[in-house]
Parts: C-alpha cells; sequence; structure tokens
C-alpha cells in the first residue's frame, strides 16, 4: 500500500485529475476484499487493482465517464460476482463487491488526505483513514478524516448506520531500515530496500551526499550533525533494520556503539573480517559483551560473490528479506 499512495500522491503532484476506486464492502468468495484500490487516469491506464476481470472493467468504465462528464460527485457500485458472471469471465469466484468511485483532484480533500497519509507513512507513524458517505447509487459528498497514531487493527472495516457508511482503513507502515553512509553502496541499497518494501531513512553527515536529489527512493533523508548520538529520537525497535556503510572504519565503529544499544532487530556492517574484529575488539574493550557483538551480520549480506555497488545492495537486500521472513 505504501507504494500505490506515493504514486498517486506523485500524480496529484503532476496537477493530474483521476479517480479512485475502492472496495468498501465485499461477500462471498471475491478477488479483493475491503481497502483494495485503484487509480484511473484520463488515458484509460490504472494504478493498483480492485480485483481484475468484471470489477476492474467496469471500475474503469465508470471512473473514465466520471472524468469524461466532470461529474465531481462520488458512486457506490455493486458488482454481482454470481457464479454464472464469474463463469462467463473466467474468474472463479462468486459473491458481491461493492466500490466507491470518487473524483480526486489535486486541491480536494481526498487528495490532501492521501497526501498527509504519505507523509505520516514516510516518517513511520501509523494512522487511520475514515471515508464516510451516504447513499446507494450517487451522492453529492465524501468525506475524509485521517487520524494519527490510530490504526483501529489491522484490516479495514465497514460500516453501515442510519447516518451513512463508512469505511475505515489502517496505514501501517512497513519496516523502518535505518542505512548509515551515503556512498556508492548506500545509493544502491536505498534504491532496492524501497522496491521490497522497506521504510528507507538514509543518514549521513555530508550534505552533499545526504540529500533527496541523490536518493529520491528513500522515505527519509537525515543530515546528522556527527555520528555521534546518531540514533537519538530514532525510535529504533524490535522491528526496525539497521544498515553501517559509513566512509570509514571509526565513523563504522561509533554508529555500530550506538546501534547496539537499541532494540533493532537487524545489525548489519560492511566491511572485511579484518576490519570488523578491530571495532569488535574496541567495542569489548569499552564494555559490550560478546552477546552484544554477536547481533552483528559482518561481513555483510549473502555470500553470493558480489562485487560492484549495485550488487552489493542485491546481497545486503537479501539478507534483509531472509531475516524479515524469518529465515534467520
Amino acid at each position: 500500500m505504501k507504494a500505490f499512495v506515493r504514486s498517486i500522491c506523485e500524480l496529484i503532484g503532476q496537477d493530474e485529475t483521476f479517480v479512485m476506486a475502492t472496495v468498501v464492502e465485499s461477500s462471498g468468495s471475491t478477488p479483493r476484499s475491503s481497502g483494495a484500490k485503484m487509480a484511473v487516469r484520463g488515458d484509460g491506464s490504472i494504478l493498483g487493482t480492485v480485483g481484475g476481470g468484471l470489477v476492474e472493467a467496469k471500475a474503469c468504465k465508470d471512473g473514465r465517464a466520471m472524468l469524461d462528464t466532470g461529474d465531481g460527485r462520488g458512486s457506490l457500485t455493486f458488482v454481482d460476482m454470481t457464479q454464472e458472471l464469474a463463469a462467463n469471465s473466467d474468474m472463479i469466484c462468486g459473491g458481491g463487491l461493492s466500490v466507491l468511485l470518487e473524483v480526486v483532484e489535486p486541491s480536494g480533500p481526498c487528495a490532501q488526505a492521501y497526501l498527509e497519509v504519505n507523509e505520516l507513512l514516510r516518517r513511520g507513524v501509523r494512522s487511520s483513514l475514515a471515508t464516510k458517505f451516504e447513499g446507494i447509487i450517487d451522492f453529492c459528498a465524501v468525506e475524509h478524516q485521517v487520524q494519527k497514531d490510530q490504526t483501529d487493527g489491522d484490516t479495514p472495516v465497514f460500516e453501515k448506520n442510519s447516518n451513512g457508511m463508512k469505511l475505515t482503513e489502517p496505514f501501517i507502515p512497513p519496516a523502518s531500515l535505518y542505512i548509515f553512509g551515503a556512498g556508492h553502496v548506500s545509493l544502491f541499497t536505498a534504491r532496492t530496500a524501497a522496491m521490497i518494501g522497506f521504510r528507507t531513512v538514509v543518514l549521513d553527515d555530508r550534505e552533499d551526499f545526504a540529500n533527496e536529489a541523490r536518493f529520491p527512493e528513500a522515505d527519509e533523508v537525515v543530515v546528522l550533525p556527527s555520528f555521534a548520538g546518531c540514533c537519538d529520537g530514532l525510535n529504533m525497535d524490535e522491528n526496525s533494520f539497521v544498515i553501517i556503510v559509513t566512509r570509514g572504519h571509526l565513523h563504522d565503529r561509533n554508529v555500530l556503539a550506538e546501534v547496539l544499544r537499541t532494540k533493532a532487530r537487524y545489525v548489519g556492517m560492511i566491511g572485511s573480517k579484518k576490519k570488523r574484529d578491530k571495532i569488535y575488539d574496541s567495542l569489548l574493550a569499552d564494555g559490550f559483551t560478546q552477546k552484544d557483538i554477536d547481533r552483528c551480520h559482518c561481513p555483510i549480506g549473502l555470500t553470493i560473490g558480489a562485487q560492484t555497488p549495485e550488487e552489493i545492495a542485491v546481497s545486503i537486500c537479501g539478507e534483509l528479506i531472509q531475516v524479515r521472513s524469518g529465515g534467520v
């Protein structure tokens, strides 16, 4: 969902109007559940999916009609996925889907809600989006409300009452990956990590390296005053991942000392075994235990014969996937 939200925010940033299709309720055996989303653009292209087949075709047709007519109202449509219809459309399912269609204008309330959700996701803040609407077929207004630090559970909740309907969707940030160092390895690691679903934060003490122009895929880029106290205020928890790829052994050593005082789930440091052993000896002399040291993956990454920064990034991210999935 993070990638979808970012993609539609890019459309908003390009001043593009589109239609948001959201599955608000499902019954029986259907291809998608509440919260599934798709953006229908004026040229007919789409972002995301609401299940393909009949559902997607109808959402695209109705969405484009709304854009063509300039109808700014929302529309709630029901697609009956009976066994007969499903069979005729090569879809093995039954039941039905209610889909909310809403024109999203760049300066409108829906766009502003998603821009806020996107910013919260980038900052690693949990949030929920409540969408309220009335009517069966057409209605004049849809209301959106974003609540910070609240998700109302991990799955969307759809409610009906005398005042109308409401869909509350949780937006939970993915695991955070903190990359200390903004050199060549960091550049490709941040790019790859973003593709595989991490919330990526790049930190360095050099502004000419640590900047958004150099790391457009990163959720955050932080210019540190120094690597001393580099973890202060980052709220690293048991779902946090850390990669240490600074420009020198001393910086690596200082960052590792800071990170080992956190609860980070994964700690990886680039470097040879010789460099690693010197850093470990220094930390042991400063009072760290062998148990602390054993938390660090060094040399970092899977053993695949990686040589170039791009290959090293793949090696590192392969290890991140392995740890995230519980393989280590």
